[in-house]
């Protein structure tokens, strides 16, 4: 999965306008679903940047909002999107502790924002070129995933 400034930075001005309407936690449309999993790169690819509310349209289907740190991207809670621009080469460095290879499903982690201590769950899953771990956690949010181009940091508990 690319990080959140380069898919954001794939959508049309249009589509960012539209999405800025919606508001931080708005139900996003079939076109702006569509429009994610284009600018991720290709059909189903944005899931992970989109999760569901837990609430149901007319039709049955969940309703969809921004991953937490994604609408903090876009609502400017975190680095404005490099609009126009080369977000892939913007937003290709990684942050010091990024590193999340020596982690294993079954790890105890913290999640650390800056300087604090945000959480802490065990590895669930991972990608192999761990890039992308998703962490359970006891309570309400079962289950997030963490990108290591997101302003979160894992740390194993020792």
């Amino acid at each position: 999965m690319a990080d959140i400034a380069a898919v954001l930075g794939r959508l049309t001005p249009e589509e960012l306008d539209e999405l800025r309407a919606l508001g931080p936690q708005g139900h996003l449309t079939r076109q702006l679903i569509d429009a994610l999993d284009r600018a991720a790169g290709g059909s189903g690819a944005g899931r992970g940047y989109y999760v569901p509310t837990g609430s149901v349209s007319a039709t049955g289907g969940p309703h969809l909002v921004l991953r937490s740190d994604v609408s903090a991207w876009l609502f400017g809670a975190a680095p404005q999107i490099p609009h126009g621009q080369a977000a892939d080469a913007a937003a290709g460095t990684l942050p010091a502790g990024t590193d999340w290879s020596e982690l294993r499903p079954g790890d105890r982690v913290s999640i650390v924002r800056g300087n604090r201590v945000t959480a802490s769950g065990i590895v669930d899953t991972m990608t192999e070129d761990a890039s992308t771990v998703w962490v359970l956690f006891d309570g309400v949010a079962p289950r997030r995933m963490f990108h290591r181009g997101d302003p979160d940091e894992l740390r194993p508990v020792r």
